[in-house]
């Protein structure tokens, strides 16, 4: 014989999470998909039934925020300014710089004087 369960609504559960023993009543708004909790203090509250909601569901495609951020850059409607995202620019193409010259640096170093029983050495003395 298969028992039947009833799965409480999303909206449920977070009210639950959030308000605990404090909800006198719940109802569901299934014109809204909420969830409505009153509480003790007289105050109501509600939640989604869904994790996401249908709005986010019609979102932009990426090539479409993509070409609204690069109109808001072209535009400096960014909450960051052009002339800081090329300070950062240039910050990072000499932090790029600075570490491939001195990876490349320290490569030739232990290449052209690295003895490579020495190295053997050190990399086994660890254990």
């Amino acid at each position: 014989m298969r028992l039947l369960q009833k799965t409480m609504p999303l909206g449920e559960d977070i009210l639950l999470a959030r308000h605990g023993s404090n909800i006198v009543e719940m109802t569901q708004d299934r014109k809204n998909n909420l969830t409505r909790a009153r509480l003790v203090d007289g105050s109501i509250d509600t939640a989604s039934n869904f994790l996401v909601s249908l709005h986010a569901m019609a979102a932009t495609t990426p090539a479409e925020r993509f070409t609204k951020v690069a109109g808001d850059y072209s535009a400096d409607r960014l909450p960051v300014s052009r002339q800081e995202i090329r300070f950062m620019a240039k910050i990072t193409g000499i932090w790029a710089v600075a570490s491939t010259v001195f990876i490349g640096a320290l490569g030739w170093v232990i290449f052209n004087y690295g003895d490579p029983e020495s190295l053997v050495g050190m990399m086994s003395a660890a254990y």
